[in-house]
C-alpha cells in the first residue's frame, strides 16, 4: 500500500542535517565514489524540498543545507581505511533510492539508517579468516601456481585476514598493518622454503597478500580524477598507492632481515595446473571473496559471476594479445555486466564489479612488482611502477567506457525535480 503524508509537515533542518551528513558518511564508507554521494544525498535532500550541498574527501565528509533562515553546515571525519562490505553497501543505496522516491519520513529514514550501520558481518570473524586464506589459495593457482604455492598461500591469506580484518575496531592501524601483513607473510613463506620441496615463494606470497593490494582504493582515486572530482580522487589515488609502498617497505624489510640469515630464496619455474582446474579453483576463490566482502548469502553466486567472467575474459585478451591481455576491455565487459546487472530491483552493480576488478588489476602488475620489490627487478622497478598507473588508467576507461553503452539509471549531472511530495519529513 502507498503511504501518503501530509504536505505540510515542517521540515527539521537540524535533524535533516545531521541525517544527511551521516548519510553520505555512510556511502563513502561503502566505496562509492564521490560524485554519486553527491548526486544520491541531493536527490535525498530534495525529497524532503531541502537543497543541500555535498563535498567529500577520503578522510571528510561535509554538507550545507540551504536554508531561508540559517544555512546548516555539518561535516565529520572519515576512517580512510574502510573495509568491504557489500551488504552494508546494498541496504545503503536501497535506502537513499527508498527516500528519494517519496513517501521515507526523516524518523524512519534515520531508524532505517542506525539499523543498517548496527548491523555486522553476517558471517563469524572465523569464517572469514579462513576465506582469505581460501581465497589466497585461489589467487596463487590463478597467477600460475601450483598445490604447494596454493598451501603456503593459504597459510599467509589466513595471517593477512586475521591483521586486515581482525584490526578493524581499530582505525589506528590502517597503514600499519599493510607493512604488518606483508613482513609476516614474506617470513612466512620464505620459512616455508626450508620444510618443503622447491616452490615459487613469490607467486605463494602474492597470492596470500593479495586482499591488501589497494586496487579498489586506487581505482576509486583515478575514476574520480576522470570525473573531475579532483579534490577527492587525488588523495584517495595518494593512499592507495602509499598502502602499496607500505606492503613493498613489509616486503623488503622481511628480505633484508632473512638476508642476515641466509641468501633469498631461489626463483623456480613452476608448472601451472590445468586451466580447468585453475577455473575450478577461481570460482571457490569466488565463494570466498563473498565471504571476505561481507556479501549477502543470495548475491554469492553473482560474486562468482562477476569473478569468472573477469578472469575469462582477461583469458581471452591474453590469448589474443599476449601476456599482459587488455585491462580495458576486460574492465569493459566487466562493467557493462555489472551495470546490466544493477539495473534491477535491490542490486548494486558493484556487487559484479568489484570482485571482478580484484582479478585484473593484481593479476596484469602484481607479481611482476612483487618480484622486483624482492630484488630481482633491478632498474625495471620504475617501470612496473609506471605499469601499476597504466593498469589502473585502463580500468578506469573501461568502466567508463561501460557507462556509455549502459547509462546509469539517473545521470550524476541532473537536476532531479522534488518529488510532489516533498516536505515529508
Amino acid at each position: 500500500m502507498r503511504r501518503e503524508h501530509p504536505l505540510d509537515v515542517p521540515v527539521d533542518e537540524e535533524a535533516a542535517s545531521a541525517f544527511l551528513l551521516d548519510l553520505a558518511r555512510a556511502l563513502h564508507l561503502a566505496y562509492q565514489p564521490s560524485l554519486l554521494v553527491e548526486v544520491r544525498v541531493k536527490r535525498a535532500a530534495k525529497a524532503w524540498g531541502l537543497q543541500v550541498e555535498v563535498f567529500t574527501l577520503q578522510s571528510l565528509a561535509m554538507t550545507e543545507v540551504v536554508s531561508a533562515r540559517r544555512p546548516r553546515v555539518a561535516f565529520a571525519r572519515l576512517p580512510f581505511n574502510p573495509h568491504w562490505n557489500l551488504g552494508r553497501a546494498a541496504a545503503l543505496l536501497r535506502l537513499a533510492d527508498a527516500i528519494a522516491e517519496g513517501g521515507v519520513r526523516l524518523p524512519d529514514a534515520r531508524a532505517e539508517l542506525d539499523r543498517i550501520l548496527a548491523t555486522h558481518s553476517p558471517y563469524p570473524e572465523w569464517l572469514v579468516f579462513l576465506a582469505y586464506g581460501v581465497y589466497g589459495a585461489a589467487v596463487a593457482a590463478r597467477v600460475g601456481g601450483a598445490w604447494l604455492e596454493m598451501g603456503v598461500a593459504f597459510v599467509v591469506g589466513v595471517i593477512a585476514g586475521v591483521i586486515h580484518f581482525g584490526t578493524l575496531r581499530s582505525q589506528r592501524m590502517d597503514l600499519q598493518k599493510s607493512f604488518v601483513a606483508a613482513f609476516l607473510g614474506t617470513l612466512v613463506a620464505f620459512g616455508f622454503t626450508l620444510v618443503l620441496p622447491a616452490f615459487d615463494a613469490v607467486r605463494a606470497l602474492f597470492g596470500g597478500a593479495t586482499l591488501l593490494v589497494p586496487a579498489m582504493v586506487v581505482t576509486l582515486g583515478s575514476l574520480e580524477l576522470a570525473t573531475e572530482s579532483v579534490e577527492a580522487g587525488l588523495p584517495r589515488l595518494t593512499y592507495g598507492l602509499l598502502r602499496f609502498m607500505m606492503m613493498g617497505v613489509g616486503i623488503t624489510a622481511a628480505g633484508t632481515l632473512w638476508s642476515f640469515a641466509g641468501p633469498l630464496p631461489p626463483h623456480f619455474a613452476t608448472q601451472a595446473l590445468p586451466p580447468l582446474v585453475t577455473l575450478v579453483l577461481v570460482g571457490i576463490g569466488g565463494v570466498a571473496l563473498a565471504v571476505c566482502m561481507s556479501g549477502r548469502p543470495r548475491d554469492v553466486g553473482w560474486i562468482v559471476c562477476g569473478v569468472l567472467l573477469a578472469y575469462a575474459t582477461q583469458a581471452a585478451t591474453k590469448a589474443v594479445l599476449g601476456d599482459r591481455g587488455s585491462p580495458l576491455v576486460s574492465a569493459f565487459v566487466l562493467g557493462v555486466a555489472g551495470l546490466l546487472y544493477g539495473r534491477g530491483k535491490d542490486r548494486m552493480p558493484m556487487t559484479v564489479i568489484m570482485p571482478g576488478l580484484l582479478q585484473l588489476a593484481p593479476g596484469f602488475v602484481g607479481t611482476q612488482a612483487l618480484v622486483a620489490l624482492l630484488g630481482a627487478g633491478g632498474a625495471g622497478a620504475n617501470a612496473r611502477l609506471f605499469d601499476v598507473l597504466l593498469v589502473a588508467l585502463q580500468l578506469v576507461l573501461g568502466l567508463v567506457f561501460a557507462t556509455v553503452v549502459v547509462p546509469p539509471r539517473f545521470p550524476v549531472d541532473r537536476e532531479d525535480p522534488v518529488p510532489p511530495r516533498a516536505g515529508n519529513a
